[in-house]
């Protein structure tokens, strides 16, 4: 592949090392699999530092909005080594991501959930 994705680095073992510098996870732990991303549109421009997959990954959530495990598929890339480059480009001010917001069930949902699992 030669698209910008990750995809020509799949086979080498030490590359998400690489990619990461050594880290293992993200310094926002809050960023899970399903955590939503944006560009963000008047964003400074990556440095000239900055790797190809951190540049694709700002190129696929400038299309719109895009899941942490879909970034993940796109760049043919482990989620662990998408996430620590998410963190990376929110601390730079370059994507904004956004934790699914998960209203409370009502007392009446609740009632006929329990009421269901009872009638088992």
């Amino acid at each position: 592949m030669t698209d910008g994705t990750a995809g020509e680095y799949r086979d080498t073992p030490l590359r998400p090392y690489v990619l990461t510098g050594g880290r293992a996870g993200p310094a926002d732990t809050a960023l899970g699999v399903d955590t939503l991303l944006k560009a963000m549109p008047h964003a400074t421009p990556l440095p000239l530092s900055a790797t190809p997959q951190s540049r694709a990954l700002l190129r696929l959530c400038g299309g719109g909005v895009l899941s942490v495990a879909e970034a993940a598929a796109h760049l043919v890339l482990p989620v662990s080594v998408v996430r620590i480059l998410v963190g990376d480009l929110v601390a730079t001010g370059h994507l904004q991501a956004h934790a699914g917001s998960f209203s409370e069930p009502s007392m009446e949902l609740l009632k006929e959930v329990l009421d269901g699992l009872r009638d088992l």
